[in-house]
């Protein structure tokens, strides 16, 4: 895996990193705040860009050490952890699905069941993306997409900057459902918002 071509291609882009760097994730802190390590496609991306909003579309998350604003969710990796697994919100909703035998709207497990879902990000549209912890390495790891608009999953065989790089360049199938304004940029122009990294809690 190409990380660094995948980062310089979708530079290319979505624009140069923010001006003044990212405060990067201490990774490795990771396997015992919450069990596993992310996958390090997605970690470059994160010490390079941090969280952003992809043309006000595509809304990436990341780890922060400052708490987020809900009642009782914690710093660092265990908030992106509570963030994304949303116990009690549209994960619980999926969780209960599969649970139920209703394969249909969720025909996968999600995390912490083995092999389950955990999300990285969503859109506008209310699309979900998630990896598939499919096996021990985090760099194996597909991409499970689930297009609410269409009412169907797709699972890309492939990494996250994988993904996020065929949406953006509408390599992807579905990348209008993605990015559905697309995401070219002319000149030096960013086509995402920095929304914060592990020093700032992601700004609305």
């Amino acid at each position: 895996m190409d990380i660094e071509g995948m980062l310089e291609r979708l530079g290319a882009v979505i624009g140069p990193p923010p001006e003044g760097g990212v405060v990067p994730v201490p990774w490795e802190l990771a396997p015992e705040a919450i069990g596993f390590q992310l996958p390090a496609d997605y970690r470059a991306f994160a010490d390079r860009y941090g969280r952003v909003s992809i043309r006000g579309e595509l809304h990436v998350y990341t780890p922060s050490s400052v708490p987020g604003p809900a009642l009782g969710q914690p710093p660092g990796f265990e908030g992106f952890r509570f963030y994304t697994t949303e116990p009690y919100g549209y994960c619980g909703m999926l969780a209960q699905a599969y649970e139920e035998g209703d394969y249909e709207e969720c025909p996968y497990p999600l995390f912490p069941a083995e092999g389950g879902l955990l999300k990285w990000g969503n859109n506008w549209c209310s699309d979900q993306f998630f990896w598939l912890m499919r096996g021990p390495d985090p760099d194996r790891w597909p991409v499970a997409a689930k297009f609410d608009s269409m009412q169907q999953w797709d699972l890309f065989e492939g990494g996250f900057l994988e993904f996020v790089l065929a949406a953006v360049t509408e390599e992807y199938p579905y990348h209008r459902d993605v990015v559905p304004r697309g995401a070219r940029f002319a000149g030096e122009v960013r086509a995402y918002r920095f929304r914060g990294d592990w020093s700032k809690y992601p700004q609305d």
